[in-house]
Parts: C-alpha cells; structure tokens; sequence
C-alpha cells in the first residue's frame, strides 16, 4: 500500500501499519525505518512529508518469456527477496509475460497485481506438454487479478498420426522369377506368380499448442501408402490455452495389416504450481480468466 497522497495528515497508525507493524504499536519518529520511510535522513520530520511515501519495494514488468522475481528484485535491491521488506509486482493492462517463478525462501510479503497476462509455453508437435505458467514456492504471496486479466498454462500438442497398415498383392509375370522382390512361390511353367508387400502411408504430424507467442496449430494429414496400404493417420490438432491436445488419428488399414493408433495429445499446462504450500491467496478470479489447473 502506501501513506494517504494528500489530506489534512497522516496517523502515526498509518505509519505504523505501513511499516508492517500494528496499528497500535509504539514508534519512534526517529528511527531508520521511519527515516526511510519518510525519505529524511535527519532533523525533525514533518508528517506532510510522508504524503503518498510507500514502504513497499514496487517493479513493474516488462514483456519478457520468462521472469524469476528473486533475480528480478535481488537486481533492484541487494538480498531483498530474503528481506522483511513488502514487495509489489504490477504487470500492467498491455503487458504479456511467459513463465513467471517466485523461488522458495522469500522474507516478508509479495503482491503481484495482474492486469495484463501470464502464459505458460506451447506444448510441441506429436504430444508435447504445456509448460505452468506460474510456479511459486514461496508463502505470503497475493496475486490481485484485475478485470480481463489472465493466467493460461501452455496447451498440449496434438499427437502423431498412427502409420497406416501394409498392403499385398499378388501378380502373375511370364518369367521364371519375381525378379528378387517378390514373396511366395512360383506356379506354372512359364507364368510366375509374385506376391509384393507395401508399406502403409507415414502419420501426419501433430499440431503444437497455444502457449507464449505462440498460436495453436492443426495437425497434417497423413501420406499415402503404397497399393493396396493404408493412409497414414491425420496428427491431433494442438490445444487452446489451458487444454490437452488431441490425440492423433489411427492410420488406414492395408489388405495386409492394419494401421497402427495415433499417439495421445500432449497434457495440458498448469495456470499456476504452489510448490510445496497448502494456502494460497487469489483474489480476482471472477474478474480475470485462468486457463488451466491452479488447486
């Protein structure tokens, strides 16, 4: 939070509050925090200068692909990621950020106030997995998701398709051979009969999914098989935020063998991971949008 901005003036409760302490607690005018607080290094402090003065350690992001808020702060302020003292993260209306991750021992308190959004990565071709797109490790963590803000894990990719299954045939040559491709036996006295196997048609590929800069894509169609064979089966289409992919088609079947199943589309990425914490703080949720699993 931060001292009333203007006004008549300013409560040493306030103070104190701002400080972290209890309203009620005893304060002394002249101590470092208020000092610091107050941005006056000596002499007698006049309450009317703390008007709007904030004791909280604030950044704002910038569009990144990926942000570890320890390093983030540490880089601000030496060791305030350990430290007692509140930190506020604002990720603002226009800002988009890949995968964002509070480390475990944090000191104090964190408030990341989300207007803007928050994605995991895409899962890729042929089943990949969504990345989560946040990880917090540490307790005493507040998100405030603001209206139209989001948090989304990265969707799955869509599965391979299944290869389709061989064909054979049979032919009759006028030849005392099968000319070294042929499978079976030879009939007759001039006429030879040869049996060909072929391969059944490669499966499409899988569409990756919808994740940080990245949108969702259909699998391809599967490639022809040769005569008598199977049509390779079409790749699972990749997922929107949030979501598993689809499951690859299975191939065609062959006059000779069937086609094999599809792959499974890759899992669907967490909105948010608590690491290790059995309480968690959102606020804003009927506000914002979260793609994916958060509990």
């Amino acid at each position: 939070m931060a001292l009333p901005a203007s006004g008549n003036s300013i409560s040493l409760q306030q103070v104190n509050v701002e400080l972290g302490n209890t309203g009620t607690d005893a304060i002394n005018m002249g101590s470092s925090a208020v000092r610091t607080l107050f941005d006056d290094a000596s002499g007698a402090i006049s309450m009317s200068d703390g008007f709007g003065k904030s004791s909280e350690l604030g950044l704002t992001a910038s569009a990144a692909s990926s942000a570890n808020l320890k390093t983030l702060f540490d880089n601000n302020t030496a060791g305030s990621w350990a430290g007692s003292t509140a930190k506020r993260f604002t990720i603002g209306a226009s800002t988009t950020m890949g995968i964002i991750t509070a480390p475990a021992s944090m000191g104090g308190t964190l408030i990341i106030d989300l207007a803007g959004a928050i994605q995991g990565v895409a899962g890729s071709a042929n089943g990949g997995a969504g990345a989560t797109a946040m990880t917090i490790q540490s307790a005493n963590i507040t998100i405030n998701m603001a209206s139209g803000s989001s948090i989304s894990g990265g969707g799955g990719g869509g599965g391979q398709g299944g290869t389709g299954g061989q064909g054979r045939f049979t032919i009759c040559q006028n030849s005392n051979n099968c000319g070294g491709t042929g499978i079976g036996s030879c009939h007759q006295d001039e006429d030879v009969i040869c049996q060909y196997t072929t391969s059944g048609g490669a499966g499409g590929a899988g569409g990756i999914g919808q994740g940080y800069g990245q949108s969702a894509a259909n699998g391809s169609s599967g490639a022809g098989g040769g005569t008598q064979a199977g049509t390779g089966g079409a790749g699972g289409n990749g997922a929107a935020f949030g979501a598993a992919g689809a499951a690859g088609s299975a191939g065609g079947n062959g006059t000779y063998t069937s086609g094999s199943a599809g792959s499974g589309g890759g899992a669907a990425g967490r909105a948010i991971t608590f690491s290790g914490l059995s309480a968690y703080t959102i606020i804003g949720t009927a506000s914002g949008t979260i793609n994916g699993a958060y509990t």
